[in-house]
């Protein structure tokens, strides 16, 4: 009993508010079209509107008295390749080019979101990682096979995504073994325009209704075309994706008389504030030498600790970007022993072979009775991700937030063999906060991370 008390007391549980605004409160058991009297989309148009611009911006202004559905928030384009010298015609037949899968919700080197004049997201030149990651993460196959063909969201077939062979003609007798991207071909060539709508991250994972009373912006800078299309290089290097009428819609609900009134009431009149938990993201990339066995890297992370920690192992050539390298291929390391060390203390599991870090993924995502995002061999060729769960204490709500009081993350990694090529370690920390915004106000965080 003494023992369990100090352990309680080095690591308290965590106590704070629920995050619900108020006057949502006041109406949970009514039923949603009595809650909202109508349904409206919201559309946001980018500045620049041109189909190839390396910036884009979406801008929206407040509103009062209505929320906004962020879990349901899409971009949308006409998608299309042209060739980057004037007259910009379509490529021909005979160019063997695809785009890269998703483009639409990995395209994006950079996204930055500002609530209120104030940037609450991460800075990173990864989004696309850390979203495919999260998508792995949190999703699988059977959540996105049936629209794949709108979202293009069809991955390279597994332990076949570096062969861009023939990838413009039949897969009968062609040598074409990688038929993801066969079928990305399909759906975006020569003159084929493609309507593609896929999800987009606006607040962090936010789940909750959104009063559309805060300014918010949304800046999205594009990928490097090393990672947005895949095939022939020298083909692929002469072609651009054009993006034609792009937008962002979200759907915007108009509560009744009484809701509206609550919220004014609260928000404007009293300056309460609404709380919403979100996810964010930070991407660390460490070089591996060549010749490397051990390696040993502390304070990733410092202060408020990640509540899961990702790790995966890639050649340089693929960080760097490379028309012929699927980006997100990651091939599980021979590795004899990984650890990961929170103030020098290292935290099960210890990962010796790809078999535990494969079971030890399905007791971490809690899949231990249902469907996986990938095979284990699929896993072992091409979804190397090492996730170590350092997430002990969840409230009253099944909501998880790091602990204030944690300290310093560490990794090592023994290697079977010296390393014979450059590859970067990438260590992405995924985080839970809580962030604050009232009517007018600056949004703030409940942790710095």
């Amino acid at each position: 009993m003494a023992k369990r008390a100090r352990m309680q007391e080095a690591e308290p549980i965590e106590e704070h508010d629920s995050g619900f605004v108020g006057p949502m409160t006041l109406f949970d058991t009514f039923p949603h079209n009595d809650t909202f009297v109508e349904q409206r989309t919201l559309e946001l148009l980018p500045n620049p509107p041109t189909e190839n611009a390396e910036i884009y911006t979406f801008m929206h202004n407040r509103q009062d008295y209505s929320v906004i559905d962020m879990t349901d928030a899409k971009l949308s384009a006409k998608l299309r390749l042209t060739n980057i010298a004037a007259p910009h015609a379509a490529p021909a037949a005979d160019q063997n080019v695809a785009v890269n899968v998703a483009p639409l919700r990995y395209g994006w080197k950079t996204k930055a979101v500002y609530l209120n004049n104030q940037l609450i997201t991460p800075q990173s030149s990864k989004e696309n990682e850390l979203e495919f990651t999260h998508d792995f993460l949190t999703t699988v196959p059977s959540e996105y096979v049936d629209d794949k063909s709108i979202t293009l969201m069809i991955c390279d077939t597994a332990s076949q995504a570096d062969v861009i062979t023939n990838l413009h003609r039949s897969a009968n007798a062609t040598g074409n073994t990688n038929l993801g991207a066969r079928q990305r071909y399909l759906k975006v060539n020569t003159d084929v325009v493609h309507n593609c709508i896929d999800k987009i991250d606006v607040l962090g994972r936010v789940r909750r209704y959104v009063p559309t009373s805060f300014d918010f912006k949304v800046v999205l800078t594009r990928l490097e075309r090393t990672k947005v299309l895949y095939g022939t290089a020298a083909e692929c290097a002469l072609v651009e994706l054009k993006m034609g009428d792009l937008k962002l819609t979200i759907p915007i609900l108009k509560p009744n008389a009484q809701l509206s009134s609550a919220i004014n009431q609260l928000m404007i009149q009293k300056g309460e504030e609404c709380r919403y938990y979100k996810t964010t993201h930070r991407y660390i990339a460490i070089p591996v030498p060549t010749g490397s066995r051990h390696i040993q890297h502390k304070d990733l992370f410092n202060g408020a600790r990640p509540t899961r920690l990702i790790t995966k192992i890639i050649t340089q050539a693929r960080y760097n970007g490379s028309y012929i390298l699927a980006p997100y291929k990651a091939t599980f390391p021979n590795i004899t022993r990984f650890a990961v060390s929170i103030n020098e203390a290292e935290i099960p599991p210890i990962i010796t072979n790809s078999a535990e870090a494969y079971i030890s993924l399905r007791q971490s995502l809690d899949r231990r009775f249902s469907e996986m995002p990938c095979s284990y061999e699929d896993y072992v060729s091409d979804y190397d991700m090492i996730v170590t769960d350092l997430s002990a204490n969840r409230d009253g709500y099944s909501q998880v937030l790091p602990n204030s009081t944690s300290g310093n993350v560490s990794i090592k990694i023994d290697f079977a063999v010296d390393t014979t090529v450059a590859q970067q370690l990438i260590c992405i920390g995924e985080f839970r906060n809580q962030m604050s915004v009232g009517f007018g106000t600056q949004a703030r965080m409940k942790y710095e991370v």
